[in-house]
C-alpha cells in the first residue's frame, strides 16, 4: 500500500499548507511509481475515489477491490485508523484546493473517477455540529466548509481532471466519472419528480436550497464534459443512504420509505449503502454501457447484476 499521510497543523499559514501539500503529493508520486508500473500491465482498470475513507466511498472501494479494480482513495483523512481496506492506495489531500485532484489523477492515469465527497450540513447552515451524527462515517467537516467548497468545487475539479485524462489518451476514450448527487435535485424537473418545484420554493430551508444548487452546478458541468466527448457521465441520485448496522439513521429512513410507498411523487425510496456501492461498481463493468441519471430503481437493477 502506498500511503502519503501529511497532517496539516493549525499553526501553518495558508501558503505553507499549500506548499506542504504539493510536496506530499510529489512524495506520493515517487512512492507509487513502482506500484503504478506494476499495475499498468496487469489489465486492471484504475479508479480514483474522492472521499474513499468515508461512508459511501469506503463501501465502494471495498466492492471495487473485490471486483478486481485497482483503487486509490484521496481524502483529507487519508488511511482510516479503523476499517482500512486491504489493497486500497490511500492518499491524504484536500480536494477543495484547485489542482490537487488533477495532479493525483494525472499521476495515476485512471480509467474512472468516483466522487463520494459530500456533507449534509455546511458551516453556514448553523447545523454543522450535527454532521457527526448524520454522517455514515461520523466525519467532522473542515472549519468554515460550505457546499460550494465541498460539493461544487470538488465536483468541477473532478470533471476537469477527467477531461484531462481523456485528452491524454491516444484512444480518445472518455473518462468515466461517477458523481453522487441527490434525489432532491430532480425537484426542478417535472418529468422526474412532479411537485418538487413548489416544495423547494416554498418549504425547503435555505441550507437545502444551497445544497441542491451546488449539486446542480456539478451535474451541469458534467453535461458539458459529456457533450465534448471527454466524460462518460454517470450520476447517481440517491435519497437517504443507510445501513442496517447504523440504527440511528433508521427512523428518518422509515419515513422516506413510507412517503414513497404511499405515492408522494417528490420522495424517492432510500437505498442501502451496500446496494448503491454495488450499483456504482456495476456501471464500470466492461459489458455495461450506462450513462446519465440513475435513481433508486436503477440502483436496484444495477446492484443485482
Amino acid at each position: 500500500v502506498c500511503l502519503n499521510d501529511h497532517p496539516q497543523t493549525p499553526s501553518q499559514t495558508p501558503g505553507m499548507l499549500s506548499a506542504a501539500f504539493y510536496r506530499s503529493i510529489t512524495l506520493s508520486s515517487l512512492l507509487c511509481t513502482s506500484r503504478a508500473l506494476s499495475t499498468a500491465g496487469s489489465g486492471k482498470k484504475r479508479i480514483l475515489v474522492l472521499g474513499g475513507s468515508g461512508f459511501l466511498g469506503g463501501e465502494f472501494s471495498k466492492r471495487a477491490i473485490a471486483s478486481n479494480y485497482d483503487v486509490t482513495s484521496l481524502s483529507r483523512r487519508g488511511k482510516p485508523s479503523e476499517g482500512a481496506i486491504d489493497g486500497v492506495n490511500y492518499l491524504t489531500g484536500d480536494a477543495t484546493q484547485e489542482g490537487v485532484i488533477s495532479s493525483v489523477a494525472n499521476e495515476g492515469d485512471y480509467d474512472a473517477i468516483v466522487h463520494c465527497i459530500g456533507l449534509l450540513f455546511d458551516a453556514d447552515s448553523g447545523l454543522a455540529d450535527y454532521n457527526r451524527f448524520v454522517s455514515g462515517s461520523g466525519s467532522i467537516i473542515k472549519e468554515g466548509a460550505t457546499y460550494d467548497d465541498i460539493t461544487r468545487k470538488t465536483g468541477i475539479y473532478a470533471v476537469e481532471a477527467a477531461e484531462e485524462l481523456a485528452r491524454a489518451r491516444s484512444s480518445n476514450e472518455p473518462t468515466s466519472l461517477i458523481f453522487t448527487s441527490a434525489a432532491e435535485v430532480g425537484w426542478q424537473e417535472d418529468d422526474m419528480q412532479p411537485g418538487g418545484k413548489l416544495l423547494e420554493e416554498f418549504l425547503a430551508p435555505g441550507w437545502l436550497k444551497r445544497y441542491l444548487k451546488a449539486k446542480r452546478a456539478v451535474e451541469a458541468r458534467l453535461v458539458e464534459g459529456e457533450q465534448a466527448g471527454l466524460v462518460r457521465r454517470i450520476v447517481f441520485r440517491p435519497s437517504l443512504i443507510y445501513s442496517y448496522d447504523r440504527l440511528g439513521s433508521l427512523p428518518p429512513v422509515g419515513a422516506f420509505i413510507l412517503g414513497n410507498k404511499v405515492g408522494l411523487p417528490f420522495v424517492d425510496r432510500p437505498v442501502t449503502v451496500q446496494s448503491l456501492a454495488n450499483a456504482m461498481v456495476a456501471t464500470l463493468g466492461k459489458d455495461i454501457s450506462v450513462s446519465g441519471i440513475q435513481r433508486f430503481k436503477d440502483v436496484d437493477r444495477l446492484a443485482s447484476l
